[in-house]
């Protein structure tokens, strides 16, 4: 069975409603709405705090980077500067306009003065051709396109790559030089060339050369030189025990970088951070340094500073928690379970103590006052009450006892008439008389002042008509009694009264002639709607038939069905009269219910 769209939003509706209501439930209290308060005063400076040590945890985190990056610049730095001072020294030799021989001397000079560093110094013809050499290195190529200079004073600075491994290890350093013949003219273009390793040695610096920084055993920076596509790489420094090659990793990391052409770039990870850059003569280097003691100190203070930040936090949420529950909370609520108390008919009683807010307290003395008033002005009220309903029953019992005195004259009145019509009619304003004096006799006896149980009311109001026309002993006429447990203001209640003992007295007169016998029903029921039907039927001959075999006047028996319609209408009422296998009174009244607050008195 499908699901309609409408269901799922209704759902989804439904539990964020409930969601609302819970976290609205929390903030509702005063608990909650203190914690938020305390929140919000302490978000602010919780905040700068979180933004100071983060950009301080990151600048910890990034100064590995920042190192390797001023380890690239520093290397470029240092390339730069010996490729410089080489090509000084080469170029204050081609000044000279020597001729080979002396050229080649010089270059002996070169050497000696630079401490053998170069695998080659030599001199090459316009052609490349190596004429003379010292150094190590005496069968070096002779120069290539590339290698030669373009115009005299141009420095021409090239990496030598490794032939097996392919990463760079040596620079070419080419610089144009004029050879001169033996006066000291000038007689042919040529080169000086020197070839320098690219790898260092920290055994061969000085005490003061910077570059010792950087050339530590087992320290805290590796640097090394890669190849063109970052496949291969060899260590800087010769005998600086450096690792010959970085993680894995890192050589995809950087293998990418390069396939980009990216220039310089640094990556930060748990052990270290490592950067690449672009040197001297195109040279990619590597550079890979670990985070001093200093660095992983402020990295530990970090998540500790964290942590115990946390912890200080939610110790002083509990804490404004359990003093806000001491100070505020359990004042309060004792204040709400002793107004509830009172509220139920208890003593309000709550006593001010040093632990209660200012504004607690006064508001308690408050309430003191105001229920010890409210408890006089009840008492007051209760007193009033009590003699309001004395008056009441002493009224209705002065009332019921004047109307049976008028029933008992006129039921002396009516034995002296010798004529039979007037002795009905008195017979009819004794009925009707006796009927209001049971209905106070009923709000008398019972108490019920404001309301009255119509189902015993009726039921003996029909006994007490039967047995003033003679009716309740003969048993001919059955009595049927069909009323709810109903509840009637005064006000419908005696009209109704009326209604029920004129039906009742011209049923019982007119519909049972010649001692016939039959059934009397009368019946009052609640309907929907805030209405109420009363019906009275009988199985007799009816009403007309009845009045014609007893022979009444019609004069006088109108009067009843005047009272009967002039009683629906006060009740604001619907009266309806069927003669059909008897005589049936249909009559359908809104009900009016008494007041709750004079039911519960």
């Amino acid at each position: 069975m499908s699901v309609p769209p409408s269901s799922g939003r209704g759902g989804r509706q439904g539990r964020h409603r409930s969601l609302f209501t819970r976290v609205g439930r929390v903030f509702d209290a005063v608990r909650g709405r203190m914690m938020a308060i305390i929140l919000l005063a302490a978000m602010p400076i919780a905040l700068i705090g979180a933004v100071q040590a983060w950009h301080s945890y990151r600048n910890t985190l990034e100064a590995p980077g920042y190192r390797t990056d001023m380890a690239v610049a520093r290397i470029d730095l240092e390339l730069h500067h010996e490729s410089e001072h080489v090509a000084s020294l080469l170029q204050a030799v081609a000044r000279m306009r020597l001729d080979s021989g002396g050229l080649a001397r010089m270059l002996q000079l070169v050497e000696s003065l630079t401490g053998r560093h170069y695998s080659q110094i030599a001199l090459a013809d316009d052609r490349g051709n190596i004429a003379a050499a010292v150094g190590p290195d005496h069968d070096a190529t002779s120069l290539t396109i590339d290698e030669m200079p373009r115009f005299q004073g141009d420095v021409k600075l090239v990496a030598i790559p490794d032939v097996l491994t392919g990463v760079p290890d040596h620079f070419r350093i080419t610089v144009a030089a004029m050879i001169g013949d033996d006066a000291g003219r000038p007689a042919r273009s040529g080169y000086l060339t020197a070839i320098m390793p690219l790898s260092w040695r920290s055994a061969m610096l000085q005490s003061s050369d910077p570059r010792l920084d950087l050339m530590q055993q087992n320290g805290p920076i590796e640097i090394w030189v890669m190849d063109s596509h970052a496949r291969a790489t060899a260590p800087l420094c010769a005998d600086c025990n450096w690792r010959d090659h970085p993680p894995a990793r890192i050589m995809q990391w950087a293998r990418f970088e390069v396939t980009h052409g990216v220039e310089h770039d640094h990556i930060t990870l748990p052990e270290g951070s490592y950067s690449i850059g672009r040197v001297q003569g195109g040279v990619y280097v590597l550079t890979m340094t670990r985070r001093n003691a200093s660095e992983r100190h402020a990295v530990v203070m970090f998540a500790i500073s964290l942590v115990t930040s946390g912890v200080l936090l939610l110790v002083g949420l509990l804490g404004a928690s359990k003093s806000a529950d001491v100070l505020v909370i359990t004042p309060l609520r004792q204040l709400t379970a002793s107004v509830n108390q009172w509220q139920l008919g208890g003593v309000y009683d709550v006593r001010s103590n040093w632990a209660m807010p200012l504004e607690v307290r006064q508001l308690a003395h408050a309430f003191s006052k105001a229920t010890r008033r409210l408890a006089r002005h009840e008492k007051r009220l209760e007193r009033a009450q009590v003699r309001q309903e004395l008056l009441l029953k002493e009224m209705h019992h002065r009332v019921k006892n004047n109307l049976q005195i008028v029933a008992s004259l006129l039921n002396l009145q009516a034995g002296r008439i010798r004529q039979p019509g007037a002795r009905e009619e008195f017979a009819q304003a004794r009925d009707r008389v006796r009927a209001l004096a049971t209905l106070h006799r009923y709000l008398y006896a019972d108490g019920e002042l404001y309301s009255l149980n119509m189902q015993s009311f009726v039921r003996e109001l029909c006994g007490q008509i039967m047995h003033a026309i003679g009716e309740s002993d003969e048993g001919r006429i059955t009595l049927d009694i069909r009323v709810d447990d109903l509840l009637m203001v005064p006000d419908q209640a005696v009209p109704l009264a009326l209604i029920v003992t004129e039906a009742v007295s011209n049923t019982i007169k007119y519909a049972f002639p010649d001692q016939l016998h039959g059934t009397l029903e009368v019946g009052l029921r609640a309907l929907d709607g805030g209405r109420a039907c009363l019906w009275i039927a009988d199985n007799g001959v009816g009403m007309a038939a009845g009045r014609n075999l007893t022979g009444a006047e019609d004069g006088r028996s109108g009067i009843g069905m005047q009272l009967i319609r002039g009683f629906a209408r006060q009740l604001g009422g619907t009266l309806q009269m069927f003669e059909e296998n008897g005589t049936r009174y249909v009559l359908v009244f809104p009900l009016k219910q008494p007041d709750q607050d004079e039911l519960a008195d």
